[in-house]
């Protein structure tokens, strides 16, 4: 894999800032701050994401510490790379609100799914990451420190391959479970366990026994409680007619009761309405005697006076017909003095006599006749009177026959009444003997409620010594599990020992090889060979002898970790070349080693990026003829 080009979109102190390496070397000049550090954790980065930490220990993880300095939610790049021909791009977004992360084929132009990713990506995760093509110096580790770091990378690379298991760090874990596991399900406990269980045992028998007696005893009460009811249940029938014909007289008596009740109110009501006709007959009497009628007889005499007395005013015709007479007379005998004027005088006197007469008799006329008409009015009112006087007799004979039928009934009804009060039963009254019964009953029952009651706390008392044993036979057959995964995890621990030895005597045997190589080529010669033995006790062959890690300088101590990584990366990746990340890793060398690692890297190596603070890998590249790519920051 070749890392083509970095497009730092916005990460850390760079906004859209591209870098582009090539195959073979590359050298990545900066001074202190100039972004470095930056540009290896952004390869990181794109490989591996950054996670964002919990709680306070967010203040300084490295999210927040790459995180823009300009427009934090902008917070993402893109690397190009190749890999077997093909050309991919790696897009991140690494904000955590909106994280994105996706691999294109820029061939194709497909995105890759994640288990081609993964298969992109093949052996290599962050851990083996940092444990072989990320490679730094050791910095200002003493010389004690030294050899233990060698001896531990050693042990990892030696027995696991991938760097991802520690054997002693395994071996602690496992003896950490044998401990939690003793621990947890406390083995020692065990015959205690048991004990308890024997104990739990004889208690349930114990138990039962006395269920038993229990459920005796509430049969017998079953059975005295039957007789009981039997005996109920025939006095309850018995009782029973009593209060059928009880209940029939009261029905009888509460009808009789009702019967009364209606006929009184029946009674008060026609006595009322019998005092309301007398009262207005009274009235009525007392107006017609007013008016001096004390009958119908009397009544209709003065209707006939009335209607055959005549409207006509006899003697005022008369005295008109007479003055007519006269005057006519007058004319008669004066006949032939007609024409004399005197002669009419007393003619005349006599017609307007006459006139006078006849509109004194039509006055009379009308006013007799009006007096006739009120006086017949008055005789219609003194009729409907007397009509209304005769309908109320009628009325108070009819409500006085009312009023004395209620009565005879009311007294029929209350007859009655005395004569139910007065019957008496001859059944028996066994109310009595059922309330005794009902009382021995009930405390019969309460007996065999309590017995119950008792026999279920038994019972539930039982169920839970049941469940008790249950849990305390679960824990024994956990201890009996715990034992057994006890065991297994010492076999475990002597299995790894056995293959972890199987591996160091054939993967040792390549990194010992492959560690040489590249110890030959940095030391030019002086030590081409490296040697772990079973001990992990680290030495490199001088001319006569072997000289151990301890008494080299440190320098040689950082190519020897160097050999160790390269050796490892050549054999966990095998065909599958990954770019070799170097950061400042020369600072111990001198110039010829340097010179040997540099020339051998850019021959023979598919890609090195190399971060230095210093001109001097460049200067002694450029010394040397060596072709690379130079980058300042």
């Amino acid at each position: 894999m070749i890392i083509k080009e970095m497009h730092l979109i916005n990460f850390g102190k760079f906004n859209h800032q591209s870098v582009s390496l090539k195959p073979g070397l590359n050298i990545i000049y900066g001074e202190n701050e100039a972004g470095k550090t930056t540009l290896h954790t952004f390869i990181r980065a794109m490989l591996f994401g950054i996670e964002r930490q919990r709680g306070k220990a967010s203040a300084n993880d490295l999210y927040t510490k790459y995180e823009p300095w300009e427009n934090p939610a902008n917070y993402q790049g893109t690397m190009r790379i190749e890999n077997e021909g093909v050309n991919y791009r790696i897009e991140r977004n690494f904000n955590k609100e909106h994280r994105n992360f996706q691999v294109i084929n820029e061939d194709t132009g497909n995105i890759l799914s994640e288990e081609e990713i993964a298969q992109l990506f093949s052996g290599l995760d962050e851990k083996c990451y940092y444990n072989t093509i990320s490679i730094s110096q050791l910095g200002s580790s003493t010389d004690k420190e030294l050899e233990g770091i060698l001896k531990n990378y050693a042990a990892n690379i030696g027995s696991t391959k991938s760097m991802e298991i520690d054997i002693k760090k395994a071996f602690l874990d496992l003896d950490s479970q044998k401990k939690k596991i003793s621990s947890e399900y406390k083995i020692t406990e065990e015959d205690i366990i048991r004990k308890s269980i024997f104990n739990a045992q004889e208690q349930l028998e114990v138990s039962e026994a006395e269920q038993q007696g229990i459920v005796a005893e509430i049969e017998q009460k079953q059975g005295e409680l039957a007789q009981v009811e039997v005996r109920e249940k025939e006095l309850s029938a018995l009782d029973a007619k009593r209060l059928e014909e009880l209940a029939k007289q009261n029905e009888r008596k509460e009808n009789l009761y009702q019967e009364a009740i209606s006929l009184t109110a029946d009674l008060e009501k026609n006595s009322a309405t019998l005092a309301k006709v007398i009262e207005h007959k009274e009235e009525l009497q007392s107006q017609l005697m007013n008016r001096g009628i004390d009958s119908r007889q009397t009544m209709e005499k003065v209707y006939d006076k009335v209607m055959n007395r005549s409207n006509i005013p006899i003697a005022l015709i008369i005295m008109m017909m007479a003055c007519i007479g006269i005057g006519l007379g007058m004319l008669f005998v004066n006949y032939q003095r007609l024409y004399i004027p005197s002669v009419w005088f007393k003619p005349v006197i006599c017609f307007t006599a006459a006139f006078f007469f006849l509109v004194l008799s039509v006055f009379k006329f009308v006013v007799n006749r009006k007096q006739k008409e009120e006086k017949l009015f008055v005789i219609k009112e003194l009729r409907q009177i007397l009509e209304r006087l005769e309908a109320a007799k009628h009325e108070e004979v009819y409500t006085e026959r009312q009023v004395e039928r209620k009565k005879e009934s009311l007294e029929s009804v209350q007859n009655m009444i005395r004569i139910e009060e007065q019957k008496e039963f001859g059944l028996d009254d066994y109310s009595d003997d059922l309330k005794k019964l009902q009382t021995e009953k009930r405390q019969v029952q309460d007996e065999i409620s309590k017995s119950q009651w008792v026999l279920e706390q038994k019972k539930e008392r039982d169920i839970e010594t049941e469940k008790r044993i249950e849990e305390l036979r679960q824990r024994e057959e956990n201890i009996q599990n715990a034992k057994q995964e006890i065991q297994a995890l010492q076999q475990a621990k002597e299995e790894i020992e056995e293959i972890a030895t199987e591996i160091r005597n054939s993967f040792g045997r390549k990194l010992n090889e492959k560690a040489s190589e590249y110890m030959g080529h940095i030391t030019n010669g002086k030590y081409d060979k490296v040697s772990i033995d079973e001990r992990l006790n680290i030495s490199v062959e001088g001319k006569s002898s072997l000289i151990a890690s301890n008494k080299l300088s440190k320098g040689t101590v950082e190519q020897i970790y160097m050999s160790l990584r390269l050796a490892a990366t050549d054999i966990i990746f095998e065909k599958d070349k990954k770019p070799i990340l170097l950061d400042d890793a020369f600072a111990m060398y001198d110039n010829k080693r340097m010179g040997n690692t540099l020339r051998y890297m850019s021959e023979n190596m598919e890609q090195v990026v190399l971060f230095s603070c210093h001109t001097r890998e460049k200067l002694l590249a450029d010394k040397l003829g060596l072709d690379y790519n130079f980058i300042r920051l």
